[in-house]
């Protein structure tokens, strides 16, 4: 009896230890911007708003973001989003992904693109800088 209950106490112990040692799986937002000529556009700042921080800007475009990211040399603006920090509650969450040229009640341009962005997947985002018409 004794020879069962330590087995079983090892197995419990390997199960436990299994389960310690699941992958961390994070999320990956590669957001490329075009300027209004179609060409790759670097140096621009991209922010990134979760679902509740998106509804505020929604009504005041200062609003600081939830993240932000430069464009590299290659117009790509790249967000990485650890499990244990962004869905850690669920697997699946909203961002917006948003260019922004000037700010405050007037004179202001605003591109955006929001996307569900699953738990280990790798979601790849465009924004078009092209211009309002006349």
């Amino acid at each position: 009896m004794r020879k069962i209950v330590i087995l079983l106490g090892i197995i419990l112990f390997m199960i436990a230890c299994e389960k310690g040692n699941e992958e961390v799986r994070e999320a990956k937002v590669v957001v490329v911007v075009y300027d209004e000529n179609g060409k790759i556009a670097t140096g621009i700042p991209v922010k990134m708003y979760n679902e509740k921080d998106y509804k505020v800007f929604e009504k005041d475009n200062l609003t600081l973001p939830t993240a932000v990211a430069r464009t590299n040399e290659s117009g790509i603006a790249t967000f990485i989003l650890p499990q244990e920090e962004w869905f850690a509650a669920q697997s699946q969450r909203f961002f917006t992904f948003v260019v922004q040229e000037g700010g405050g009640p007037d004179n202001y341009q605003i591109w955006s693109s929001g996307r569900s962005v699953e738990a280990g997947k790798v979601v790849k985002i465009e924004i078009r800088l092209t211009q309002f018409p006349n």
